[in-house]
């Protein structure tokens, strides 16, 4: 009788917009949001080109479990709804049901944000997902180019063939719909993403504090023989018991004018709201053009270098190219991914002491070395981990069981590579324990009187699985597993400024939550690789610069150059975008001095980052904004400080030259200088080149 008395209630409340034809309009010279009377989005409108997203349908999706059923949908188009306009740009709409949601929605700018309060208001089911903000049977065209944030910024062509390709034939159910997801931050290095056609773009970001595991969904739902009704949006992870309640952080939904320039400026608002304050970066590290990634040994025995060889061979090689630091990877006996967190002193070459000596000499001859530390793997093969430290303190399962990596790195047979040779759990890191054993590294590293300290895999989340393990002292599952590594690496910085002012500290992969207590960032899953062709034939990467322009201060590497091949298109992209260099030949095995064509360029790039540094490294990278170009078969990019404004133009793939005219406006040309096939010549705010292939312009004007 109770529950018939509840339901009976909220027919009352929600008696009127259930039968109303009214509409709920919030609008600007910007952007119009609209909802009908149950709350479904009728309008998301781009008010200056017409462009409207909305399918006319809900908001949210909840996923709840009961008993031995795990993921039973609720969408919000199923349950009674009330809306009510608060203001000219703000409402408020109150969905009804077992897992009441109220929802708040407000416009600024061409922005529409959202948050949204829930409860658990069942007697026995578990609240597990909230998908959220969602634009559903979203009107985006098929092709529409999905922008997003792997690797630091990435493209895909069509989005409708994107999303398709996650097809799981019997994983999910295919049967009534494909998602593409991607998990923010562990495939995703910034809480955004978009979607683009033409000069409309469709933007979503999370403005989260606490970094929560949020998912970045696509669904192309199923109608009868096709997928043609697309989901868009995101997704956050409460696990709400009965009784329990969850606020989400801001979100944003922009139906923008522009591409992802503009949605990466956005973000950077947020990110300047609501955690992020540029570091302050290590002189060391303002100084150098980039390193030599080397490993000594690797977990396969093989010694690739020995201590004497660090000076001389690795740090001869690399000053006669300009680079004079060293990333050191497998220094210790055990070797490359092998016998963590213990780093045992290779005795066979005399240990520490052996060690310490060699790096004097290297940094005697002007190099520097920065020292490897994986930041959260336990090799299980270890004492530590078989004494039951390790496996108190590693990240578990839903099971209880640890999270378990494996890297099937081999030598020059099959087998390691077939049957596996080392297994490792991950630290989960809200631990004290954890804190204590990272802490160790740089005592170490201290002794060992190094120019830096390197954590790997700490940028982002590397792990997949979220930690269940209670005696952590986190939620649990710990689905904001960022917001404690963002502040153990505050923890660590802050301890090594205490012991060691001018010690570096940096972390492998960049993202959103870590950049800022960090001097450099090794980038991860950046390509410079050729994905396809523009309609005027220039060549389209499958990475953009998106992270570099969104966070211009921050110091990142490239990666991926191995060999030598392609050498001046992808040295070029490393110079116009603005990383540092990260030099792994034939994956971190050999010097530089193996690679002469990759040696001979390097080190007239660098004559040119070293010259004029203050612009192109410690200035702020600004894509395309500060200039204007008449021919975009050209590539081009622009920097800045205080008084100067520098402009790389490219020709990276045109076999005969290309000619065209630079304009930067409030600025006067002063000078160019260049690599490759190449001639300049400028007066006021304008410049004219003409590049060869591959050739590269570097145009400097002063402000005016």
């Amino acid at each position: 009788m109770k529950r018939i008395y509840i339901w009976l209630a909220w027919g009352y409340i929600f008696a009127f917009p259930l039968f109303s034809a009214q509409k709920f309009n919030l609008k600007n010279d910007f952007i119009e949001v609209s909802f009908d009377s149950s709350g479904n989005l009728v309008e998301l409108k781009n008010a200056l080109t017409g462009a409207d997203y909305a399918g006319g349908q809900g908001l949210w999706r909840i996923i709840y479990s009961d008993g031995d059923k795990l993921e039973i949908p609720v969408d919000s188009e199923s349950v009674p709804a009330r809306v009510e306009k608060l203001s000219d740009s703000q409402l408020r709409i109150e969905y009804g049901g077992e897992f009441p949601v109220a929802v708040s929605c407000r416009i600024d700018g061409d922005g529409a944000f959202f948050t949204a309060e829930l409860k658990n208001g069942s007697k026995g089911k578990i609240l597990r997902e909230f998908q959220f903000p969602l634009v559903k049977n979203a009107n985006i065209p098929d092709d529409a180019r999905l922008i997003h944030t792997m690797g630091g910024g990435a493209q895909e062509d069509n989005l409708k063939r994107h999303v398709l390709g996650a097809h799981t034939q019997y994983i999910a159910q295919d049967n009534s719909g494909i998602e593409r997801c991607a998990v923010y931050p562990y495939e995703r290095m910034m809480n955004f993403f978009l979607v683009n056609s033409g000069e409309n773009s469709l933007y979503f970001g999370s403005y989260d504090p606490n970094f929560e595991r949020t998912l970045h969904l696509m669904r192309y739902r199923k109608s009868g023989a096709d997928y043609k009704y697309l989901d868009i949006g995101m997704a956050k992870y409460p696990f709400m018991a009965p009784g329990e309640s969850y606020r989400t952080a801001e979100f944003e939904v922009s139906p923008h004018s522009g591409d992802w320039r503009v949605s990466a400026r956005k973000f950077r608002a947020a990110a300047d709201k609501y955690w992020f304050k540029a570091p302050k970066i290590s002189d060391s590290i303002k100084k150098m053009n980039g390193w030599q990634r080397m490993i000594l040994r690797h977990q396969y025995g093989d010694v690739f270098f020995t201590y004497p060889e660090l000076d001389s061979k690795i740090n001869k090689a690399g000053l006669e190219c300009g680079i004079d630091t060293i990333l050191l990877f497998g220094w210790w006996k055990e070797g490359m991914d092998a016998g963590y967190p213990n780093y045992s002193p290779d005795d066979e070459q005399g240990g520490d002491e052996a060690l310490k000596q060699n790096i004097k000499k290297v940094q005697a001859n002007g190099g520097k070395v920065l020292l490897y530390f994986n930041g959260q793997l336990i090799d299980a093969s270890t004492d530590f981990y078989k004494s039951g430290l390790g496996q108190k303190i590693c990240v578990k399962t839903p099971s209880g069981m640890p999270h378990i990596e494996r890297y099937p790195f081999g030598g020059r047979g099959t087998s390691l590579r077939v049957f596996g040779n080392k297994t490792f759990v991950t630290a989960c890191l809200a631990t004290e324990e954890w804190e204590k054993i990272l802490k160790g590294y740089v005592d170490r590293a201290l002794s060992l009187g190094v120019d830096g300290v390197f954590f790997d895999q700490l940028g982002s989340e590397t792990t997949p699985s979220a930690c269940f393990d209670p005696s952590h002292g986190h939620k649990v599952p710990c689905t904001d597993a960022m917001k404690y590594k963002s502040r153990l690496l505050k923890k660590m910085r802050d301890y090594i400024r205490s012991k060691n002012p001018n010690m570096s500290f940096g972390i492998e992969n960049v993202g959103d939550a870590t950049s800022m207590n960090v001097d450099y960032m090794h980038g991860c899953w950046i390509s410079y690789n050729i994905i396809g062709r523009e309609k005027n034939g220039k060549p389209r990467l499958k990475n953009l610069p998106i992270f570099r322009y969104t966070f211009p201060e921050m110091k990142v590497s490239d990666r991926t150059i191995r060999d030598d091949s392609d050498i001046e298109r992808r040295v070029n992209l490393c110079l116009m975008w603005g990383w540092l260099s990260d030099i792994e030949i034939y994956r971190c095995r050999a010097t530089i001095d193996e690679t002469p064509r990759y040696k001979a360029y390097m080190a007239a790039a660098n004559k040119l980052r070293d010259k004029y540094r203050p612009l192109i490294l410690d200035g702020k990278y600004r894509d395309r904004d500060l200039a204007e170009i008449s021919d975009d078969r050209l590539d081009y990019t622009t920097f800045e400080n205080d008084s100067q404004i520098a402009v790389f133009v490219s020709n990276s793939w045109m076999d005969k030259p290309c000619s065209a005219s630079v304009k930067v406006r409030g600025a006067d040309f002063v000078s160019a200088e260049g690599l490759g096939n190449f001639t300049a010549r400028g007066d006021e705010d304008s410049a004219e080149v003409s590049l060869g292939k591959y050739g590269l312009a570097l145009l400097i004007f002063n402000k005016k």
